[in-house]
Formats: structure tokens, sequence, C-alpha cells
């Protein structure tokens, strides 16, 4: 089961990484969720908006180089931000039309603890290996944090290039939520724009925020009226 959720949706995962002039560093992981170019991602990830791209990488069953000297970089711009929730919508900034699959786009209401999930995202990044990972799991709570943000808890130690990466419900192919780190009880999500993470415990929970969050900027971009 887990194959055939991985395949369907690691085309749409891509590298999100930053162009400085002098070099290009990796950000984290963005997901595809709308045939005109748009993606979701963790809103800490995109706090600087120049030179933001997404770079797609090979979704196949072959065996890759880990690190590939050129790849077909995109530049994004930041459609939308929800810092108080960590959620940011990009805009791939050429015209083009994606192929996406049918109804993929989930919501944290539909996971119960216990349930399968699945995440994706480009776990080593930071360490230049360009292969995205997929990895098993299950959901372990569900909570709201100190502002309120609904928070699906997973046991899957994810790593710094899985953020902003997809939480997909294995049992109905969905995206579910917006990876958002190692669970840290202390401090998880504040309300200040500018908060920034407390190094992570050495635990394998891990949590990602509901997917609604995303969705409702899709909404607020207009991406739903004609569908």
């Amino acid at each position: 089961m887990l194959q055939g959720i991985s395949q369907k949706f690691r085309g749409g995962c891509l590298m999100l990484v930053r162009d400085n002039g002098e070099s290009v560093d990796f950000l984290g992981s963005a997901f595809v969720v709308h045939e005109q170019g748009y993606l979701l991602t963790s809103a800490h990830l995109v706090t600087e908006t120049e030179g933001l791209l997404v770079v797609p990488t090979s979704s196949g069953g072959e065996f890759h180089p880990i690190t590939f000297d050129r790849v077909a970089a995109m530049a994004v711009s930041v459609a939308r931000r929800d810092s108080a929730h960590d959620v940011a919508l990009l805009k791939i900034d050429q015209a083009l039309d994606i192929g996406i699959p049918d109804d993929f786009l989930g919501s944290g209401e539909n996971v119960l603890p216990g349930a399968m999930v699945m995440s994706l995202g480009y776990s080593f990044g930071h360490d230049q290996i360009h292969t995205s990972l997929t990895v098993g799991g299950y959901a372990s709570a569900k909570i709201r944090s100190y502002n309120d943000t609904r928070l699906i808890l997973f046991d899957n130690m994810v790593q710094n290039g899985d953020i902003g990466g997809p939480l997909i419900h294995v049992q109905d192919g969905h995206i579910v939520g917006v990876i958002s780190g190692r669970f840290e009880p202390a401090d998880v999500i504040v309300q200040d724009a500018d908060w920034e993470r407390r190094p992570a415990r050495n635990t394998n929970i891990s949590f990602a925020v509901d997917l609604d969050y995303g969705t409702a900027l899709m909404k607020a971009e207009g991406l739903f009226e004609h569908d």
C-alpha cells in the first residue's frame, strides 16, 4: 500500500532552495497542490522571499545518484502566507500546467490516532543528498498548540529536510498535513511571526500542521472557484 501512495506523490514533492547569488542553499521541501503551479510549504522556511526556487527530481524506481550536477530549477514567489499556523502558498513564476492526482487533498479531521501515515521529503537535503525519502509511521495524537493551531503528531523521526513536505493519510491516499518538524512540547508554534525553534530533543515524535490551513490559503487565492 505504501508503495502505491509513494509513487502517487513523489513526483509532486520538490526541493525548496534559495539562490543567494554566489551559492544555492537548500531550505526544505514543498509539494504541488494545484495544476497552475501552486505549492504548499512551511512558512518559516520562506521568511526571506528573494531567490526562491523549487527543484523537481526523479520519482521513478531506478537507482539514482544522491546528488545531481545539474537540475532544472524553477523560480517561485510567495503567493500567501499564514505565519501563525506555519504554512505558505508558493507559485511557480513561469506559466505551466502540472498533472496532479484527482481528489488528493484531505483534512486532519479525518485522521484518527493509530492511523497509518506517510511522510515525504528531502530528508538529507542539507547534506547535499537530493533524493526524496518515503517513511511510514502512525498518527500518535491530535492536539492544539498554544495559539490553537491543530497539530497531528506521528511516530516518524523527520529530518530538517522533510520540513515543508506532505503528511499523507495512507488509508484514503489524501494529504492531511504540512510537516513542521520534530515535536518539542515547549516550543511548537507561537504567535510571533519571528519565532525560532528550540533544538529538537532526541524523540521519534514529529508533527504536522493540519492541511486545512493550507487549503484556506488556496481558497483565499481563488483556486477553488472553478472546481
